[in-house]
């Protein structure tokens, strides 16, 4: 057997001919700056070739011919891989219990034991199902009635979801008089939108809203069911408000929000299965507990002797695993968390949660940045779960940035030297002193030191307190305990803490829904410019904000939030699109000569429109069914990927085609169109904060979260707003190499040095300790956070005993200082 996997000419992507070999049964770390190459190697070569030789050995895809990856691959085994982009899920319906199977060994249990009452009286059955007060014998209810994913135990109203979204007509239409035609008009759809409406309701649309027939009037809220799908409803109120919260998630400034199901009260299920409990709980309760408070309640559970051996057995494979998900830093969440909602490293740890609990063995698994969203304190578990992952036979490779895992890495290999054009080849392979060693890579440099992060002029105390503020007063969102706090504008300012501590209820359930709702025109002016291209419905799984009152708002012009949500979840939504400069450059190549010559339009140079290749529509793939409900795609045998045919591939701008400019990186786009200022303004930003490699043209349910955040960066930077603005990011540091942090610091700075305000939520130290106040919050996750435990400077952090981050900043407080001296000539 093969002690190594062993690769020659790898050279896809940015990978130039590399030859690797790679030891099997160890911890291996992929490192190197963002679009080095790491991704290619790992995730396009050896996964996706493990996965393809092992559904070949199965006799499944015997005839699959790809384009070429590598000369050669030898040494591999079943492929499993956890990452970000591949486990990420966009169906509200799937929780944290539903993917952990938590929720379905709870129905097992309360089938099996749980305490029916009386349908009449509500009174307790006894052991024989018979209610003693009235003589109602009751049926023992089969497991189904207990799963809100079941239509036996589903509550009727809400379908399961526990939630529905509801439109405040007092709201979206006070004046009585208000014409349907001004309602469209007010509510800024987009052109086609509106068009679609008006002409649907070209007879109504004079007439005041609420003297409609009841029956348009319900036809425009709601809409009617197309192609007899009930999933599927034609243009109305409730479908613009949906696409509207697509991108942004969060309620509707008031007009259109989230309610609590009225007859579940949010608890998903039916009435009949509310009625069985245990310990005077219902599964409902415990599907909104946090998976801390369920580990308690069912260990009071388990001490009780008139539990089956059944019963038992069950009750202890439950607690192992939620043991293991707390263990995981995920004990915050609760098991009807719904998985759109969690951020990338939440679902990697729930997943790697689940491959530990099959405790299968020799199989290759492949991590994407496992630490991302963790606080400092939190990794130690983890580490220990991806080392108990190998020593059960098996091997193990992650691409990864933090230094904490480099560190405990057996073997290294770091791609690069730099991204795109500028990597792809290997620099370093080995152990740590051997890449702090190296002078070749910017990973070993920066890890070691050699090379020092950028210093921050911080503003003074006196600067701090005498700057306006953003003040939040009395907020109970989520777990938040009555919070108040003031955030100081026209700086820097990190919201710090564990995992589930009440960070992104503060600031992204709290304080977002408030600036939404006052620079509302603003909001909804740019939410319709930000509408994805493919129109794809997505539910909002944030709370209302609960907040007294938010003062301080006229500081400030305007607010741009750059959250990790996806971007995109269409693979013909590319960068490209995203930032709006797609139409731009396809009107460009109509306008060419030689296009007109051949009365070629925009829509020949689309993929979705009469440019796309006719045998696979424009995707470039081809899907290929293996039975039952799963497929697998390979590229089309006909445009070879390229997604166009023969007639738009014609025409080329400066030597290049339309499928050249999409392959091609946001580097290599900005020499081609060097003097096309509409199109280079954006990118311009993207390149310098190190997104230059990645390609217009790449789809963007592939991109990382930390990815799909930095271009909303550089699309909000593009606008070339004035006046103070303040910039709210969550994590912009997920999936940045040190190198690439840096250059997100001096970015930062010179917003902040331009009269903005900036606010990051972050667990990242160096930005942490960049940062001129910050506010921590905590001290735990979930029902042991939620208070503001630490504010001030990082120096005063660090001072702060009760700080959980503090102890992380004082090292790098002390380097500061130092370099800081060294720069001043001291």
């Amino acid at each position: 057997m093969s002690k190594h996997i062993t690769i020659q000419g790898a050279c896809i992507h940015n990978l130039k001919n590399i030859d690797v070999a790679i030891p099997k049964n160890k911890l291996v770390v992929a490192s190197g700056v963002s679009g080095s190459g790491k991704s290619s190697l790992v995730f396009d070569i050896i996964f996706e070739e493990g996965r393809k030789q092992y559904l070949q050995s199965l006799g499944v895809l015997s005839d699959l011919d790809e384009e070429n990856k590598f000369d050669s691959i030898s040494g591999l085994c079943p492929t499993v891989a956890v990452q970000q982009n591949i486990i990420r899920q966009s169906n509200p319906r799937s929780t944290v219990g539903s993917r952990s199977n938590i929720l379905n060994m709870l129905a097992v249990f309360y089938a099996a034991e749980g305490q029916m009452h009386c349908s009449i009286c509500g009174k307790p059955v006894n052991e024989n199902l018979i209610c003693e007060d009235c003589g109602m014998i009751a049926e023992r209810l089969q497991t189904s009635y207990f799963s809100y994913n079941d239509a036996n135990g589903m509550c009727i109203k809400c379908s399961g979801r526990g939630s529905y979204f509801e439109i405040d007509f007092d709201k979206l239409i006070p004046d009585e008089q208000t014409t349907l035609q001004q309602l469209v008009a007010g509510l800024n759809m987009t052109s086609g939108y509106a068009n679609l409406m008006k002409r649907h309701y070209q007879k109504y649309m004079q007439i005041p809203f609420y003297e409609l027939p009841d029956e348009i009037k319900e036809e425009v809220i709601y809409g009617h069911h197309v192609n007899s799908n009930s999933n599927k409803r034609s243009f109305c109120l409730m479908r613009h408000f949906e696409m509207q919260i697509y991108k942004y998630g969060e309620d509707f400034s008031g007009v259109y929000h989230k309610s609590n199901c009225a007859d579940c009260q949010g608890y998903r299920v039916s009435e009949e299965a509310r009625s069985v409990t245990l310990h005077g709980k219902h599964i409902g309760e415990l599907g909104l507990m946090s998976i801390s408070e369920l580990h308690s309640f069912l260990q009071s559970l388990s001490a009780q002797q008139s539990l089956s051996n059944f019963a038992k057995k069950i009750l202890d494979e439950i607690l192992a695993k939620t043991q293991n998900l707390i263990h995981s830093r995920l004990g915050h969440l609760s098991l009807y968390r719904e998985m759109p909602t969690l951020s990338g490293g939440e679902i990697q740890r729930l997943f790697l949660n689940n491959h530990l609990d099959t405790k299968m063995d020799s199989l290759i698994y492949i991590l994407d940045e496992p630490t991302v969203g963790l606080h400092p304190s939190e990794k130690d578990q983890l580490l220990r779960s991806i080392n108990a992952l190998k020593e059960m036979g098996n091997s193990v490779i992650i691409v990864e940035h933090d230094k904490q895992l480099i560190d405990m890495a057996e073997h290294i290999i770091d791609i690069g030297p730099g991204a795109g054009a500028e990597g792809g080849e290997i620099v370093y392979q080995g152990d740590l002193s051997g890449l702090y060693a190296c002078n070749d890579s910017l990973t070993g440099q920066y890890l070691s030191g050699k090379t020092a992060m950028p210093i921050r002029k911080k503003k003074t105390i006196e600067e701090i307190e005498a700057a306006r503020k953003l003040s939040i007063h009395h907020a109970k969102t989520n777990n938040l305990q009555d919070v108040s706090v003031s955030l100081p504008l026209g700086m820097l300012v990190g919201i710090a803490g564990v995992s589930g501590s009440g960070k992104s209820s503060l600031i992204s359930d709290t304080l977002m829904p408030l600036l939404k709702g006052h620079f509302q025109d603003q909001w909804l002016e740019e939410a319709n410019e930000d509408l994805p291209e493919d129109n794809e419905e997505q539910e909002s799984g944030a709370s209302q904000a609960i907040a007294e009152k938010l003062e301080g708002m006229a500081h400030l012009t305007g607010f741009a939030e750059v959250s990790q949500a996806p971007i995109g979840r269409n693979s013909n939504s590319n960068p490209a699109t995203y930032i709006g400069i797609w139409d731009k450059i396809r009107k460009l190549f109509a306008s060419l000569p030689e296009a007109k010559t051949l009365d070629l339009t925009t829509g020949h140079f689309s993929f979705n429109s009469k440019g796309a290749c006719t045998e696979c529509g424009g995707s470039g793939r081809e899907k290929i069914w293996l039975g039952g409900s799963m497929f697998i795609k390979r590229t089309c045998p006909a445009c070879h990927g390229k997604r166009y045919n023969e007639e738009a591939l014609q025409i080329q701008y400066k030597g290049k085609t339309i499928v050249d400019v999409l392959e091609m990186s946001v580097s290599e786009v900005l020499e081609i169109f060097v003097d096309q200022k509409a199109i280079i303004n954006t990118l311009q930003v993207m390149d310098r904060i190190g997104m230059g490699y990645i390609k217009l043209g790449q789809a963007t349910p592939t991109l990382s979260g930390g990815e799909a955040q930095r271009i909303k960066l550089a699309k909000e930077i593009g606008r070339l707003r004035k006046g103070n603005i303040l910039y709210v990011l969550d994590e912009p540091t997920s999936g940045l190499s040190l190198y690439d942090t840096a250059k997100l610091i001096e970015l930062l700075d010179e917003l902040v040095q331009q009269g903005n305000s900036v606010l990051v939520i972050e667990h990242d130290c160096t930005v942490l300790n960049c940062c001129d106040w910050l506010i921590e919050l905590g001290p735990g996750g979930g029902s042991a956070g939620g208070n503001i435990i630490a504010e001030g400077t990082p120096q005063m952090l660090v001072e702060t005993p009760i700080s959980v981050t503090g102890p992380y900043l004082e090292n790098l407080s002390m380097l500061d200082e130092r370099i800081l001296k060294v720069q001043e000539g001291e």
